[in-house]
């Protein structure tokens, strides 16, 4: 039976697969995404039945006509959401303005230097919290002391870094 089925779709795709590439390019304006639609037509085709159909020729252009709407929905969200994308942009800073680039530079660099002169338990603690992403307990563990040992360290740690960071000594 999935033998006759597989006859059946391979004469309908060459009796209609130029007429259906056809419908498409004259719609489109590609011929690469008329060739895919009429694929996805014979796909849809594939996974109905069509033995209750009267006219195969019809209901095969009724879903190229379907996919068309459906492209055509797709474009017109996708267009929208580009329009409401752009105009958000519109009154936002330039995220490339060397000011910034130079800017941020720089304050990544305080922090670097403040990072360094935290005393040493406390800077490795605050690295493998904050840089490494290692919880608190694992940490406990791996120093040899308690969770709220390692809170202090990561407490004084901002503190300090937001100190220096920030401008005040």
């Amino acid at each position: 039976m999935a033998a006759e089925a597989a006859s059946d779709l391979e004469r309908l795709s060459r009796k209609f697969r130029p007429a259906l590439v056809a419908f498409f390019s004259r719609r489109i304006s590609s011929h690469a995404e008329a060739e895919d639609m009429t694929q996805e037509v014979f796909i849809r085709l594939a996974q109905t039945q069509t033995d209750h159909f009267d006219s195969t020729e019809a209901f095969i252009f009724r879903i190229a006509t379907n996919l068309l709407r459906d492209r055509s929905r797709r474009d017109r969200v996708r267009n929208a959401y580009r329009q409401s994308v752009e105009q958000d942009d519109a009154g936002e800073v330039d995220p490339l303005d060397p000011h910034r680039i130079a800017a941020a530079r720089e304050t990544i660099g305080k922090l670097w230097a403040a990072i360094q002169a935290l005393p040493e338990p406390t800077q490795q603690i605050f690295i493998l919290y904050r840089v490494e992403n290692m919880d608190k307990q694992t940490i406990a563990d791996n120093f040899g002391y308690n969770v709220r040992t390692v809170e202090k360290h990561i407490s004084r740690a901002l503190v300090f870094l937001a100190r220096r960071v920030g401008g005040r000594p």
